[in-house]
């Protein structure tokens, strides 16, 4: 009985490790933080494939008869494309504040996040650029 407990929980965890490296690797390849489209996305992300996971890896391991197999694989699937749809999903609903003088949290972090709307398109001062490269000429004549 211990047996099956610790196979039980060696799975979750095991499956829990696989699901992070499965975000962190879609996220390196689409070159994109997951945290931008919401934190309700994230976790609902984790947690189907997770579960996916954790069927797949278990019906691997059950000692059961193969439609117990099939079944486990089926639900492994079903459980990701879940995962996914309501990733996207999530990805699309804007986040509500708290109060009213709070920023919603779950978007565009200030730290990885580019600014594209602060930059400030000042004109160039194209007299200054001349006589910098004028006196610069006369130094070395």
């Amino acid at each position: 009985m211990v047996q099956h407990v610790l196979n039980f929980i060696g799975i979750g965890i095991l499956s829990a490790v696989v699901a992070v490296a499965t975000i962190i690797g879609n996220a390196m390849r689409i070159d994109r933080d997951p945290a931008v489209d919401g934190p309700r996305a994230l976790i609902a992300e984790f947690f189907g494939l997770w579960v996916a996971f954790a069927c797949l890896a278990w019906s691997f391991m059950v000692a059961g008869p193969a439609m117990l197999q099939w079944i486990l694989r089926g639900v492994a699937a079903g459980a990701a494309v879940i995962a996914f749809t309501l990733t996207a999903y999530f990805a699309g609903t804007p986040e509500v504040r708290v109060r009213l003088d709070e920023e919603p949290t779950g978007f565009d972090n200030s730290i990885t996040a580019l600014q594209l709307g602060s930059v400030d398109t000042k004109p160039t001062d194209t007299s200054d650029t001349q006589s910098r490269d004028r006196s610069w000429s006369e130094l070395n004549t």
